[in-house]
């Protein structure tokens, strides 16, 4: 912003502020768009600085950002994993106060613009954030997750209710979250928009090749947290356990970490899928892990709009999903995948032998899946977003 009078010219570079709340892990997928949003920002020489809570590999993840110009701001976070007794209690009567002082003191009000990114959908209701809102110029919140079946307390649908109506804008990354959140609160929520999640791996010109079968195996992949309440891992694994599928020519790799790893690894060894199923830890090669499909797996309890099925289009492969979030909006039934109506034993055991039954197809229904994305994603997400949020 350029002002002139008659002697000066002051230069004023745009404020802004990014707020990630997630604190229970370092890194997820909600993180990926407000981190995507600050490196375009730091692009087009805005002025950027983000506050977080502090988390070593957090802090790994974020040099990328830093190197850019983009000053970090950690809030205290010491013991959150709470790992022996000494941590908890650290945590619970140190950490806590810290943090509340910490961001009781911290200026919000010298940022023109500031992004609040919640992992789910109601972190800006618990303490120490509960009125911080009052001290923002302009500011936009994001929601990442839902649950249909949440029974909000009166107190925390009333501050969650001030925070929505006081924003600029309410960006979900699922246009479904909107109208979940207006039935729970019973209240329109006027300034409600969706972004879909930027993708993390270089975005494909053409059809991405479909692999041959490896050791005459079809390779079914799924890119997921280890969390069997938000993404039905341990279902998924008993919906194999039937002869016939113990018999099949495949091998389901599931990538990614999480507090479940030793609960799905014993689900293995006891149901013998030791042959069929295999935990593949995190990769930092997400795009060749899905060249290497043959489909790929979002069928899961709770979701938004997960970047992996957007990826997997963009990669030219089949997905099957549940009926969760926007998912339905990117996966049509039998064009370029399956739509399961939920995430039991029995709703994905229908869903892969429907798809099966149909592996002949998944090679074009993969090609379905790249034209789908190339017409729906943004060719720039980042400026997409940005837009949205300066108006």
């Amino acid at each position: 912003m350029l002002i002139q009078n008659k002697h000066f010219y002051f230069c004023f570079m745009e404020s802004f502020l990014f707020i990630s709340l997630m604190n229970s892990d370092p890194w997820g997928g909600s993180e990926e768009q407000w981190f995507a949003l600050a490196k375009y920002c730091c692009s087009i020489n805005k002025k950027v600085t983000c506050l977080m809570y502090d988390w070593q590999d957090k802090k790994n993840k974020l040099k990328p950002l830093a190197e850019l110009g983009a000053n970090i701001i950690y809030i205290p976070n010491k013991g959150r994993k709470k790992e022996n007794l000494f941590q908890r209690l650290r945590f619970e009567w140190i950490t806590r106060l810290e943090q509340k002082q910490f961001i009781k003191q911290f200026d919000f009000r010298k940022y023109d613009y500031v992004l609040v990114n919640q992992g789910g959908f109601m972190e800006v209701t618990s303490s120490p954030w509960k009125n911080v809102y009052n001290k923002f110029k302009k500011y936009s919140l994001t929601f990442h997750n839902y649950d249909k079946n949440f029974v909000f307390k009166p107190s925390k649908a009333k501050l969650l209710i001030e925070w929505m109506q006081n924003a600029h804008l309410n960006i979900g990354d699922a246009f479904r979250i909107g109208g979940i959140l207006e039935n729970q609160l019973q209240t329109k929520i006027v300034n409600w928009t969706a972004v879909v999640n930027p993708i993390t791996i270089e975005r494909s010109k053409t059809y991405t090749s479909y692999p041959e079968l490896i050791d005459g195996k079809y390779k079914i992949i799924m890119l997921a947290q280890l969390d069997i309440t938000r993404k039905a891992q341990d279902n998924l694994i008993r919906a194999l356990t039937n002869t016939e599928w113990k018999n099949r020519n495949i091998v389901v790799e599931l990538y990614g970490d999480g507090s479940d790893v030793d609960l799905l690894q014993n689900l293995i060894i006891q149901n013998k899928l030791e042959n069929i199923v295999v935990l593949k830890g995190n990769t930092k090669e997400v795009a060749k892990a899905l060249e290497s499909a043959h489909l790929v797996l979002q069928i899961t309890h709770r979701d938004a709009m997960p970047i992996s099925v957007v990826e997997a289009m963009s990669k030219s492969r089949a997905v099957i999903v549940s009926d969760i979030g926007d998912m339905p909006l990117w996966v049509e039934d039998g064009v370029n995948g399956w739509v399961s109506p939920d995430a039991s034993i029995e709703s994905i055991k229908n869903v892969l032998e429907k798809a099966w039954q149909r592996k002949d197809t998944w090679e074009k229904m993969g090609k379905n899946s790249f034209d789908i994305f190339e017409k729906k994603f943004p060719v720039s997400v980042e400026a997409y977003f940005y837009n949205k949020i300066i108006v």
